[in-house]
């Protein structure tokens, strides 16, 4: 039964001018939690949510030892619901502080979505799906209650998960044996693998210390052990009994199942310094009052709100200082977006204010071409008088409250240049706040008044600022503040491209974008500029449908693309005169739900040069709620003058980004690109490449016992993309040149430490055990640059560690040389234990970064060491690492059915256009031993993959093939599906090649060469060349054969440092060195160009090559159906001791000889015995 208030006063729920959560008496209210327009409209749905919530309010409560609950909730419905007159009314907001969101989408996990990262920071929203809600009984992570409970406390109180993953570690060492991670330590349960831990528990001692346990291996909490022994809700949500946070360790008026455990490698000891949940709660506002009675009522009441159409007032400034340029650019700005961008049905008035204020068009609603011409009339082209800009606000106010009585959820849009010289400011905002109306700002110019940005952020707003000369135009700042309501996230506009130039130096401006299949409705290209000339445009569209649009005389000029786009690139032209400024943009709306946008912040907002902090910028790239991976994202940030700089942002875990492979990409300002005090702008771009990007739909939010199997769980995007947005801008203060000169800024934190590797050994001294250890590398101011030193510290108690580094003990590296490496590349060192008793004790180690200054960064993540009495330790920097297999963990990863199958792997396909039968054989290591598509190919890869070869069947030789195989992160899984070695399917056409795996590039190297090597053949088998001459004889001859018939022949060969090069640009075989020589890595960078492909090669690509006549794109248009390349390598065995990730930024590696032989042979048509036949004969020459 649905129960809810009837029609309540606006003004009543709407608090500090935006829907704001606030306590009273213990009592939370103001929670919004906003249902998106493409929920289709149930009154289920809406019992559901009260049901909920109603039991969270009372679990809350009794978690928070009776300190807070839900007394009143909003729900606010979009406008496309049915009105109801239970409902009350309410404009479409903008912008909404912390608040819920429940969608219908293709991610399932609650999750919490954070805009600051540091422990104590609220987040910005809570995401549930409708089905959870809908889920009667327990939900896959658990009762309902617990599960926002968890994520309330992520919300509100910014607190950190405590369970462990694959990624961080589910174990870590103390006490002698293998600990899960778990809070509090007294929680018992058993280990194993499944999701119940009942499979392989012979595999998971936690008492054999002598190695890594298994990365496969998971503790499982006994459900139905007593409530006493149960916590936190932070590691165990989906626990029915779970109702605490964890407390104090060592506190022993603590119950001991509520004492924290802060040796666990969690997130929530890595963020808040090993501090339990209520030891950061208890700082928040939220705790300060006393407990309340165990009988109060925690029923919320729930206010039931529907979404209108927005009211919104423009507050222009006409003073004096805007004449000229800055009063024209207004105009145009203005009547662009109220022509494009102010919503149809929606209500705007128009308010002019320099010495006073005055309504220049009242609230009108917003219904026809004949209204917004009228809008466009009111808007100003002429200035003169003082600034009085709480006067506008005040008149904006009172014709807000003359139409609607209540303004409160009411925007104002305040344009100013200068400093309010009229009138007093801070009253005005008082006023606005008090009628709980949101004041959106833009700020023109380096004038303007710094109460522009506090207004906007106490009153809820957004402020950004408008320059006049950069890329950022006064148009795109409108665009970023309009919205069509917090309920219309799936469904609004989506900016393209957002461009302007100061000047133009010729009367030709091409330019291109991509429409991508999630936009394409209602597409249009604007043209604005700065003078009234003739204008044309033509745009091209991939399809090769050519639009055109022209105007003559005017500033403006709009091209609409009709219907849904086609996806790909559209090339456009304009024909214009020469302008004091042209600006382009690209806008198109959503095809679906399911669309790629961009949102992206700064913090801080308010920087103090003086104290060496520096800004960063994050943007959350997402496809509806799902993140975004691999895409190139980049800011541009200008400070009002003719220099700007660029900063990549990265998503990789690395400080400052937060999380690896979260969507959110983050980037440090550096210092130079700092000049002066005042505002800062940024402009973010996000570009996806088809083919690399990647859509994750599984985010780390409330635990489930299947979060680990769901990760990874990713969808390649099929074509490219590109968006804009613009951040808040910054205001810099106390900014000095001498200052800006100096290193004042520290290294980053480390966060990502960790045991890799342990091998023990008996000596007759004891037992020694080695601890490989490995982190990224931070740079020297945070991310930019390289650190001078590390300090790596131990300490038998983990709190020295955090709270007084400098005073544990200082480990010193017996290489002298050990230095850190550019930041974003892989360190590795090695820690020997050496030790006549048993190995029971725990050292804790951490490590900090310095600066040439002597800036030191924050303590890194901690890690446990086991250790035993009286042990002597040893530090090696910069190992040589690489990981090594047991015949038990290859066992242990290898499906049961398949644990008996031979070592070589058989494709045979079909195809039915050639009538052939293509049959390509494969000798690989014993990592490639039929692995299970997950767990193992993942540990395989990086184990020994630079020593096997591969076979890849693709449809057609298309070059976005050769772009796949150099891309980062993406040639991992392509590679990797392929090396199952499945069938290939019947096809009209097919073609079959094989290639040497490698590891993955990265951002800096797009392709990692072997340092040893060599090839016997190389043959593109092309028509008429002589493999094609020879086929039939390959039939009865064994693979040492072919070799030796195809062995190189001196009158078409030339010598380069002992590598023989086919030096005939007509030859279409590149014969290479004979078998078994030894090439060094140049040669092989030559030899196995054909695998890196591109014709828009980057310029750091490290090919070269002797071999002029075969150019990159010759390669790409020689290898067709039919190719057949025979490679055989004799080369040192890169191995990444770190695993994907990792491998990533620059791995370390230890070379190994390690022979393959790889063949693929094209037969002709056989019977099944004639197959057998030739496949015996060929066997038995190919193995590793």
């Amino acid at each position: 039964m649905l129960t809810i208030t009837g029609p309540v006063c606006l003004a009543s729920i709407v608090v500090s001018g935006v829907f704001s959560i606030s306590v009273n008496n213990g009592g939370y209210e103001d929670i919004n939690i906003v249902i998106q327009n493409t929920v289709a409209e149930n009154e289920i749905l809406l019992e559901r949510i009260q049901e909920v919530f109603t039991k969270t309010s009372q679990l809350l409560f009794e978690a928070t030892r009776h300190q807070v609950y839900f007394r009143q909730i909003n729900i606010i419905l979009p406008k496309s619901w049915s009105w109801k007159s239970e409902y009350t009314e309410i404009p479409a907001l903008s912008e909404l502080e912390s608040y819920i969101t429940v969608e219908e989408g293709k991610v399932k996990s609650p999750h919490t979505k954070r805009k600051r990262k540091k422990c104590g920071d609220p987040g910005w929203y809570i995401y549930l799906h409708t089905d959870f809600l809908f889920t009667k009984g327990n939900t896959e992570w658990g009762p309902h209650e617990n599960v926002i409970v968890h994520e309330w406390a992520h919300l509100r109180w910014g607190l950190f998960e405590e369970y462990g993953s694959k990624k961080r570690g589910r174990f870590y060492l103390d006490n002698g044996i293998w600990n899960p991670v778990r809070c509090s330590g007294s929680v018992s349960g058993k280990v194993g693998k499944g999701r119940d831990c009942t499979r392989a528990t012979s595999k998971c001692k936690t008492t054999d210390t002598s190695r890594l346990i298994n990365e496969n291996c998971k503790f499982c909490p006994d459900e139905s052990q007593a409530e006493s022994n149960l916590s936190s809700i932070l590691a165990f949500n989906w626990i029915d009994r779970v109702s605490t946070f964890c407390d104090k360790e060592n506190d022993k008026t603590v119950p001991v199942h509520q004492r924290h455990n802060s040796k666990a490698p969690n997130k929530h000891n890595s963020k808040c310094r090993g501090r339990s949940a209520w030891e950061v709660m208890r700082e928040h506002e939220d705790f300060k009052a006393a407990p309340l009675s165990a009988s109060t009522n925690t029923t919320p009441i729930f206010n039931i709100l529907r979404e209108t159409d927005g009211y919104r007032v423009f507050v222009l400034d006409v003073s004096g200082s805007m004449q000229g340029t800055r009063i024209a650019t207004l105009y145009q700005a203005c009547e662009y977006i109220i022509q494009t961008n102010i919503p149809e049905d929606s209500w705007l008035g128009i308010v002019w204010f320099s010495s006073s204020g005055s309504t220049k068009m009242d609230i009108t609603r917003v219904t026809s071409q004949q209204v917004r011409d009228a809008l466009i009339t009111a808007v100003p082209q002429t200035t003169g008088g003082g600034t009085c800009i709480g006067c506008g606000i005040d008149e904006a106010i009172r014709i807000l409250s003359s139409k609607r009585g209540d303004p409160a959820g009411s925007e104002i849009m305040v344009i100013s240049d200068g400093q309010n010289n009229v009138g007093d400011l801070d009253a005005s905002i008082e006023n606005a706040k008090e009628a709980n109306v949101i004041i959106h700002t833009i700020s023109v110019s380096q004038a303007a008044d710094e109460r522009m940005i506090s207004m906007a952020t106490a009153t809820g707003g957004i402020h950004i600022s408008y320059l006049e000369t950069g890329t950022i135009s006064f148009a795109s700042v409108f665009i970023e503040i309009l919205s069509s309501g917090v309920t219309s996230f799936a469904t609004e506009s989506t900016t393209i491209l957002s461009e302007k130039l100061d000047s133009l130096s010729s009367n030709t401006v091409p330019f291109s974008f991509d429409i991508d299949s999630s936009v394409g409705i209602n597409t249009t290209v604007s043209i604005l500029q700065g003078s009234s000339t003739d204008i044309s445009i033509e745009v091209q569209s991939p399809d090769g449908t050519v639009y055109t649009e022209q105007t003559t005389g005017g500033d403006s000029l709009i091209l609409d693309i009709p219907g849904t786009a086609v996806t790909g690139k559209y090339n456009a032209t304009v024909t214009t005169q020469t302008s004091t400024s042209f600006e382009y943009y690209v806008t198109s709306w959503p095809t679906g739900s399911e669309v790629v946008r961009i949102s992206s912040w700064v913090t801080p907002i308010n920087l103090d040069f003086f104290t060496g902090e520096l800004p960063v910028i994050e943007a959350d790239v997402m496809k509806g709620r799902a993140a975004v991976l691999n895409a190139i994202v980049t800011a541009v940030v200008e400070t009002g003058g003719s220099e700007s700089c660029e900063v990549a942002l990265l998503d990789d875990g690395a400080d400052p980004d937060d999380t690896i492979d979260d969507g959110v990409y983050a980037g440090v300002i550096p210092r130079f690109c700092f000049d002066q005090n005042g505002r800062v702008s940024a402009k973010v771009y996000a570009r996806g490449e088809n083919g690399t990007a990647s859509v994750q739909d599984v985010f780390s939010g409330a635990g489930s016992p299947d979060s680990d199997e769901d990760l990874n769980s990713t969808e390649v995007l099929q074509d490219s993309f590109q968006r804009v947005s613009l951040p808040s801008e910054i205001l810099v203060s106390n900014y000095s040149s001498i200052i800006a000169n100096q290193d004042i800024t520290a290294p980053g934190r480390i966060t990502d430490v960790s045991i890799i590797d342990i091998s023990t050994e008996n000596t007759q001294y004891g037992e020694s055990r080695n601890f490989t250890i490995t982190w990224t590398a931070t740079g020297d101011d945070i991310n930019i640059g390289q650190a001078t030193e590390y300090e790596l510290r131990i300490s038998d108690d983990i709190n020295v560690l955090i709270d007084n580094f400098s005073s544990a003990e200082l480990l010193d590296v017996v290489n002298a040389n050990f230095t850190p490496k550019a930041a974003g590349e892989v360190e590795y060192i090695r820690i020997e234990i050496d030790a006549e008793e048993s190995y029971t004790s725990t050292t804790f180690f951490g490590i900090s970064a310095k600066d040439e200054a002597g800036n030191t960064g924050d303590i890194s993540n901690i890690v446990s060491i086991l250790v035993a009495n009286g042990y002597r330790i040893k530090v090696e920097g910069d190992v040589v690492y690489s990981k090594s297999y047991t015949d038990e963990q290859i066992e242990e990863d290898v499906i049961e059915e398949e644990k008996k199958k031979n070592l070589t792997a058989l494709i045979i396909g079909l195809s039915s256009t050639a009538g052939i039968i293509v049959i390509a054989i494969t000798a690989v290591t014993v990592c490639m031993k039929n692995l299970k598509a997950k767990e193992s190919v993942k540990d395989c890869e990086f184990g020994s993959r630079a020593s096997t070869t591969t076979v890849v069947s693709i449809d057609k030789p298309l070059r976005d093939f050769y772009t796949n195989m150099v891309s980062r992160q993406t040639v991992a899984k392509k590679t990797f599906q392929s090396a199952q070695l499945q069938t290939i399917p019947e096809r009209e056409e097919s073609w079959i090649t094989s290639f040497s795996s490698r590891p993955s590039p990265y951002q800096r190297k797009p392709f990692d060469i072997i340092s040893q090597g060599s090839c016997s053949i190389e043959m593109l088998n092309g028509p008429n060349n002589a493999f094609s001459e020879h086929m039939d004889d390959y039939l009865n001859t064994d693979a040492t054969s072919i070799f030796e018939q195809l062995s190189p022949r001196s009158d078409n060969l030339a010598f380069d440092d002992g590598m023989m090069i086919e030096n005939s640009p007509e030859a279409e075989v590149d014969i290479l060195p004979e078998k078994g020589t030894t090439a060094q890595a140049d040669d092989i960078k030559t030899k196995c160009k054909f695998l890196a492909v591109l014709e828009d090669m980057p310029e750091e690509f490290p090919i070269q090559t002797t071999d002029e006549g075969l150019s990159k794109e010759a390669n790409a248009q020689e290898i067709v159906p039919g190719t057949v390349v025979i490679l055989e390598e004799n080369h040192a065995r890169k191995e990444n001791r770190k695993g994907f990730k990792r491998e990533l930024k620059e791995p370390y590696f230890e070379e190994r000889s390690v022979t393959c032989t790889s063949l693929s042979v094209e037969f002709p048509a056989l019977d099944n015995d004639e197959i057998s036949q030739e496949i015996s004969k060929l066997y038995d020459d190919v193995n590793c």
